[in-house]
């Protein structure tokens, strides 16, 4: 983060780095209540390759609202949305996240006054987001309660969930090659004794086969 830096002086500052895969950006001058046009035209362009797949998107107390030109995205696979802290942020995350078709994680966090998650439509819509994460954002935390919350029947077919912290829902995720030879297995942390069993089962199953 850069917390004096106000301007770039490239309208497309990043466009040349046509490999890049990564980025983490933001935390600029509290002058500022925008991104800088350079800023937003360069993620723009990035998008035209495809080669960006995380995006860290960091706030500061004056903006209002994640910039809508992330929008265009369409490769990004990861998207950290950190430190939009600021009293005029808006209370609703933005419609226009639904299209960003191959995300895959979401992690929103410390944002204080966020209160909702975009519409049911717009989140079925990312059909490939199978994490998300909510961590020091103290009211959309609440309204995602998996018990009571009004958001949690947006999120509720979200294999893996964490809110603040603590693990409110999660899946295991195994494959194997249509040969035989070679079975990925992921668990999350924390597997419970019965579902460990399980899988355990399962794996027996797929070697002798």
């Amino acid at each position: 983060m850069c917390p004096s830096l106000s301007d770039f002086l490239e309208d497309d500052c990043l466009g040349n780095l046509t490999q890049l895969e990564y980025l983490s950006i933001g935390g600029l001058s509290e002058e500022l209540e925008a991104f800088p046009e350079g800023v937003l035209n360069s993620i723009q362009h990035l998008n035209s390759n495809g080669s960006l797949k995380r995006l860290e998107i960091h706030g500061w107390d004056k903006l209002k609202s994640v910039p809508h030109q992330l929008q265009h995205l369409t490769a990004l696979e990861e998207l950290y949305i950190l430190y939009f802290e600021g009293e005029g942020f808006e209370e609703a995350l933005p419609e226009w996240l639904a299209n960003l078709s191959s995300l895959r994680s979401l992690w929103i966090h410390n944002c204080k006054n966020l209160k909702f998650l975009p519409s049911s439509t717009a989140i079925q819509r990312l059909s490939k987001l199978n994490k998300l994460h909510i961590w020091a954002c103290p009211l959309v935390s609440r309204n995602c309660r998996k018990e009571n919350g009004s958001e949690w029947p947006k999120i509720s077919h979200i294999p893996s969930i964490y809110i603040e912290g603590t693990r409110v829902q999660f899946s295991v995720v195994f494959l194997s090659s249509t040969n035989k030879k070679l079975v990925v297995l992921t668990i999350v942390r924390a597997v419970e004794p019965q579902i460990l069993k399980e899988v355990m089962e399962w794996l027996f199953k797929a070697f002798a086969e």
